[in-house]
């Protein structure tokens, strides 16, 4: 499937979905902001894909969030209701590396939060000027404040464009976790996404769900539906036997695909 501000590339098990509007630092507009549920539902169903990489086109920017050139209609917003453009909000339910590449700012942090694993070129910086505009800093910033500590959001929708998180900065606070050079970014995003694939997909999708699922529960409640994710998966899927005998042989094992939880059988 082929789109306007979006690029899908595949490469064995891992696929790479790139924003494509290097002119506009990737902001994400209308057209942007359809496409990308049409996009994560190809890579969903596809089941030759294990992993997703998540990157921006060009050296500038990973997105800059909405494009504010577009005429902002509270009535429309509206209509359309809450933006869905992430994995989560899409509910891919495949493990998603993100390769910050340049700014990343306002709404471009939703990607960030929603992402398994995040890491960013030397040069990336993160900040949020919405409110600087005008606007509510909702989008990202909620499911942002689960992962990082709150004051560090906080500062970021508060001071707006007057904070800007470098790179250092963010991986002491755990917004990535691995700095590279900007050349090597996409290079390195490859490689722990093609790590990821060489494990069984049905586990890592599974516990990928329940640790995510796990944020929504207290302690004892999270515990047991973790323990219930455990018991389906070794009644549905034979990728627990399959890993014991090929460690006892020696040899890589040879997974079975299964559709992430929520998503149907694969």
């Amino acid at each position: 499937m082929s789109y306007e501000t979006l690029v899908v590339e595949r490469d064995g098990r891992v696929a790479t979905l790139t924003m494509n509007r290097p002119d506009s630092m990737n902001a994400f507009d209308s057209r942007m902001r359809a496409e990308l549920p049409q996009a994560w539902e190809e890579l969903a169903e596809d089941e030759s894909v294990w992993v997703v990489v998540l990157t921006g086109a060009g050296d500038r920017a990973f997105s800059a969030g909405m494009d504010l050139r577009e005429k902002l209609d509270p009535g429309s917003l509206k209509k359309e209701g809450r933006t869905q453009i992430t994995s989560i909000d899409c509910t891919v339910g495949k493990p998603v590396v993100a390769a910050v590449n340049g700014v990343c700012a306002g709404g471009g942090l939703a990607f960030v939060a929603d992402s398994d694993i995040v890491i960013c070129s030397d040069n990336a910086y993160f900040t949020d000027a919405r409110t600087g505009a005008g606007q509510v800093s909702i989008h990202g910033t909620l499911r942002l404040a689960r992962k990082i500590p709150l004051e560090a959001v906080l500062r970021m929708v508060m001071l707006g464009r007057a904070e800007k998180v470098g790179a250092e900065r963010a991986r002491a606070i755990g917004l990535v976790s691995e700095i590279t050079t900007a050349d090597g970014l996409l290079t390195r995003a490859k490689e722990i996404a093609a790590a990821i694939a060489e494990n069984s997909p049905g586990a890592v999708f599974t516990t990928r769900h329940a640790i995510w699922e796990s944020l929504n529960y207290g302690l004892d409640g999270a515990l047991e539906m973790g323990w219930q994710a455990v018991t389906d998966f070794a009644h549905s899927s034979g990728d627990a036997a399959e890993g014991a005998r090929a460690f006892v042989e020696k040899r890589k094992p040879k997974w079975e695909y299964a559709a992430p939880p929520g998503r149907g059988k694969g």
